[in-house]
């Protein structure tokens, strides 16, 4: 346990986060979109693999799991604020169903009208949308002038 310990304060201390702040939370963002983005991933193809429904339908209910997870880790782990906890989470996902309708479009462009694979489409959005989405959620859902959580 110590080791970890060691390798993490030796990780906080590096230059780049001292004099970079945002640079640590964007990686912490990136590691739970990663998690979020597994996570949209296995619900999205268990609907349209195993569960036959439409790609889009599933989308958006893989969309909707997957959000609540990264508001979550976002909120207690990568931005450590706190406000009320719905007005919070209406921001965020306000936010994200924006993210969602532009990740929809992106997917009906790719899949229908390019003939991409589906899900090498799903990867093409979640890279065009991942830094927006870490730019309105960092300075609008999660901004700093909130008390941080113990």
């Amino acid at each position: 346990m110590s080791l970890i310990s060691d390798l993490l304060q030796k990780i906080r201390a590096l230059y780049f986060f001292q004099k970079y702040p945002a640079s640590k939370q964007l990686i912490k963002f990136f590691i739970v979109g990663v998690s979020n983005t597994a996570l949209d991933f296995i619900i999205y193809a268990a609907l349209t693999r195993i569960f036959h429904l439409y790609y889009l339908v599933s989308a958006t209910i893989s969309f909707i799991f997957s959000v609540t997870w990264s508001f979550n880790l976002n909120r207690r782990w990568t931005f450590k604020v706190k406000r009320r906890l719905v007005t919070q989470y209406a921001t965020f996902f306000f936010v994200n169903a924006i993210v969602l309708l532009l990740n929809i479009s992106i997917l009906y462009v790719l899949v229908d009208c390019l003939g991409i694979y589906d899900l090498l489409a799903k990867v093409i959005a979640s890279v065009i949308l991942g830094i927006f989405n870490f730019t309105i959620n960092k300075f609008w859902t999660f901004r700093p002038k909130y008390e941080k959580i113990a």
